[in-house]
């Protein structure tokens, strides 16, 4: 499908920009449609953006951005806990954990002139001051009951979508989940595997979201290792380089997405 949009898009005029102009009419009028009549502001949080990050920047050139940044190794350990009950499960989320980075930290750089970056942790400890931050940059009115307010606000999660368990656990803005990872992360197995991680994303890339390689290695190593799930997890983690690799048996015969990047079966 992919393939044959691409193929119809360099048979219009304007190329992707006709393709572009077109999705993003399409999506103005399927949330104008699903916000009640007073709503004014309709937020979609879908981490799988990140695959398709620069045709958002090119759908809406004259949007501002918002890039919210979290400790990688937060992001991992909450996978873990929410789509794995706790047990290993990373190679599910492959494609998030390296192309998702590589694609938001690009895309970042190509538009920091006209984006804000925001880091989790920063929003978490010192929510007025961040959003004071935000507003500033959106040109909206600052609002100082928004923070007790966000605690009202009912979203709309779909049916068996989505990530609720943060909305279902904290009635606010809450610090309660920003050091939970170093329990999630912390035998041996995944101490090496979280190590190994920021190694790959390097420097440079940890720059661009505000952390520091050295900073995060030496939390990591400070954790006492503990042994929960560690034969669980290096049983798994080799049955899950069995699964990456059959379940994209099928698919070698296809041309990659991007730069031999291909979709395991989640």
């Amino acid at each position: 499908m992919a393939h044959a949009i691409t193929e119809f898009t360099r048979s219009l005029p304007n190329k992707e920009h006709d393709y572009h102009q077109a999705a993003a009419e399409f999506l103005h009028k399927l949330y104008a449609a699903a916000a009640p009549d007073d709503v004014k502001y309709f937020l979609d949080k879908t981490p799988r953006y990140h695959l398709v990050v620069a045709d958002l920047v090119k759908a809406f050139p004259d949007a501002k951005f918002i890039y919210l940044w979290r400790n990688p190794i937060a992001v991992a350990a909450s996978m873990i806990e929410t789509w794995g009950q706790g047990k290993w499960n990373l190679y599910m989320f492959w494609v998030d954990l390296y192309e998702g980075i590589e694609s938001l930290v690009d895309s970042y750089r190509a538009t920091s002139d006209r984006a804000i970056a925001v880091r989790y942790e920063d929003l978490a400890d010192s929510p007025e001051r961040e959003l004071s931050r935000i507003l500033n940059y959106l040109e909206l009115d600052e609002d100082h009951t928004m923070v007790e307010a966000f605690s009202r606000a009912k979203p709309m999660i779909a049916p068996k979508r989505g990530d609720p368990s943060g909305q279902l656990k904290y009635k606010g803005i809450s610090k309660g989940s920003m050091d939970s990872w170093k329990r999630v992360m912390g035998n041996p197995f995944r101490k090496h595997w979280s190590r190994s991680y920021l190694e790959w994303i390097g420097q440079q890339r940890l720059d661009t979201m505000g952390y520091d390689l050295h900073e995060l290695i030496a939390e990591i190593n400070e954790q006492p290792a503990g042994y929960s799930f560690l034969a669980s997890d290096v049983v798994r983690a080799a049955l899950g380089r069995l699964y990456c690799k059959y379940a994209l048996e099928d698919m070698r015969s296809n041309t990659p997405w991007r730069d031999r990047i291909y979709f395991t079966r989640n």
